[in-house]
C-alpha cells in the first residue's frame, strides 16, 4: 500500500537523554493510526520531528515516498494539529483563518467557509475566539490544519481538555474527515477508549522506542470476550465445566478465579450447573480485555525486562 509517514531509524537525542530512539515506523494512505504512550514515552516529539519543529539527531522521515526536506510541496500534503492551537482572541474565527491563510498563500476565500462548515463553526464564524469553548478551539484548529487541502493530518492530543460533548464532536469530525474526504490520520490521546472507536491501527510508544504495532482487527482477536467466575471450589467447579462442556477453554487464575474463553452463548447454563452441585459462586460476568488494560500489560511486560 501506499505510504504516507514513513521513519527510518529516526532518532532524537539531547545533551542527557534520548527522546527518540531508532524509531521505524510506516503510516499508508487512508488508514488511521494512534500513537499511544505514557506522558514523556517520545509521542510529542516523534510529531514535532515530523512538523519539522524539531531536528532530528539520526534517521531520516519520508513523506509521500519523498525525504521531508526535499519538497515543498510534499510538506502541504500535511496539515498539523500539535498541543494547543493558538489564535488572536480578539479577532473572529473566521479572521484567524483569513489570516492564516494568507500566511499560506492560499487566495481562494470560499475555502474558508468550507473549513468553518466541515468542523461546524460555519454558523459562528464571525463570533471571536475569546468566547469559544476548548472544544470549538480545538474544531478550529483542525480547520485551520485543512485550509490547503491536505492528503493527511497530524493531530497531537486533540480531545485534550475536552468534555464528553467536544470530544464527541471530536471523534465524529477525524471519522467524517477519513471516511468520506479519505484523509489520512495520525493521532495521539490518552483517551484510549476513544481511539480504539477511531484508529485502525496503534502504534505503543515506550521511552523514545517503539514496543508494539498491531491492527485493531488483531487487537479484538486478542480481546475477545470471556467469562471470569471466582468460586470456592475451583477443582471441582473444572470437573464440572470439563464434564458437561467438551471443548470447553479455560484459564484458572489465582483468587479461585476461573476464566473461561468460549461457550459465552452458555454463560446461563454455566451458572445453573454450577449452582445445582453446590458450587458457591462469588462473582460471575462476562469481560472484554480493553485498550488500556491492553496498553498497561504491555507497559508491566516491558518495565520486567
Amino acid at each position: 500500500m501506499d505510504s504516507v509517514i514513513e521513519t527510518i531509524q529516526l532518532s532524537k537525542k539531547y545533551a542527557t537523554s534520548e527522546a527518540l530512539s531508532h524509531f521505524d515506523f510506516k503510516v499508508t494512505k487512508g488508514e488511521i493510526c494512534a500513537i499511544i504512550g505514557k506522558n514523556g514515552a517520545g509521542k510529542s516529539t516523534l510529531f514535532k520531528l515530523l512538523s519539522n519543529e524539531l531536528l532530528m539527531t539520526g534517521g531520516k522521515i519520508e513523506l509521500f515516498g519523498h525525504h521531508y526536506k526535499s519538497s515543498s510541496e510534499v510538506k502541504k500534503r500535511i496539515g498539523f494539529l500539535i498541543e494547543r492551537p493558538k489564535f488572536y482572541e480578539n479577532l473572529t474565527a473566521y479572521q484567524n483563518l483569513k489570516y492564516l491563510a494568507k500566511l499560506r498563500g492560499i487566495t481562494h476565500t470560499n475555502r474558508l467557509d468550507e473549513v468553518l462548515k466541515l468542523v461546524g463553526l460555519y454558523e459562528v464564524k464571525k463570533h471571536k475566539v475569546e468566547t469559544f469553548s476548548i472544544g470549538m478551539k480545538q474544531r478550529l484548529g483542525i480547520a485551520q490544519a485543512m485550509l490547503h487541502h491536505p492528503d493527511c493530518l497530524i493531530l497531537d492530543e486533540p480531545t485534550n481538555g475536552l468534555d464528553v460533548e467536544g470530544i464527541a464532536n471530536i471523534r465524529h469530525l477525524i471519522l467524517k474527515l477519513n471516511k468520506e474526504y479519505g484523509v489520512t490520520i495520525l493521532i495521539s490521546s490518552h483517551i484510549l477508549s476513544e481511539l480504539k472507536m477511531v484508529a485502525e491501527r496503534f502504534i505503543f510508544i515506550r521511552d523514545g522506542r517503539l514496543i508494539h504495532d498491531i491492527t485493531k482487527a488483531e487487537l479484538e482477536e486478542k480481546s475477545k470476550k470471556y467469562l471470569l467466575l471466582q468460586v470456592d471450589n475451583v477443582p471441582e467447579a473444572v470437573r464440572l465445566l470439563e464434564t458437561h462442556f467438551k471443548a470447553i477453554q479455560y484459564t484458572v487464575l489465582p483468587n479461585q478465579v476461573i476464566q473461561i474463553h468460549n461457550y459465552m452463548e452458555e454463560a446461563h447454563q454455566i451458572n445453573k450447573i454450577l449452582v445445582e452441585h453446590h458450587i458457591l459462586i462469588k462473582e460471575f460476568r462476562i469481560d472484554q480485555k480493553e485498550l488500556e488494560t491492553y496498553f498497561l500489560e504491555l507497559e508491566e511486560a516491558e518495565s520486567n525486562v
